[in-house]
């Protein structure tokens, strides 16, 4: 090989660290997760300032949490690409609860259904959001209604 080859071969070795520190500085490719509680308050608050969550369903994943305030209101955050997005849960949310799994279905249809493994506390939270509408939790009986709700962007 000559040197015009290995200098070649170096530079592009250089590039490719070069830009693979630079798409981790960047924070792409992210697989970001709700650490623990106090982190689902930190990103409902920073999605609706003032809510001040009080308890936290997470998900064992850490893909997605359900946060209450102190008035009953809550407020389901989930991984979005490499950030998060919130959404109030209100009596528009569908609710299906299969054993340890609440299924959450926004009324916004971009938003997604989201699925938390919630364990054994999946019962009190469906049971809470019951309590939103006054009725069962049953998909076909909730009525269609708009969802207001923010980006979070996740510095991680």
């Amino acid at each position: 090989m000559t040197a015009a080859v290995w200098i070649q071969l170096g530079a592009s070795l250089v590039a490719v660290v070069f830009i693979a520190w630079l798409v981790g500085k960047m924070g792409l490719g992210a697989d970001p997760r709700i650490a623990d509680a106090a982190h689902a308050i930190r990103l409902a608050d920073e999605a609706e300032t003032g809510f001040d969550g009080v308890e936290v369903a997470r998900d064992r994943a850490g893909f997605a949490a359900i946060v209450r305030n102190g008035e009953g209101r809550m407020m389901l955050i989930r991984a979005h690409g490499n950030h998060f997005a919130a959404r109030a849960v209100d009596a528009a949310v569908i609710g299906r609860l299969d054993k340890d799994y609440l299924t959450l279905t926004m009324p916004e249809r971009t938003f997604g259904a989201v699925t938390l493994h919630l364990g054994k506390e999946a019962g009190v939270w469906a049971s809470r959001m019951r309590s939103l509408s006054g009725r069962s939790a049953m998909p076909d009986l909730a009525p269609p209604a708009a969802s207001s709700g923010g980006e979070i962007r996740h510095h991680g």
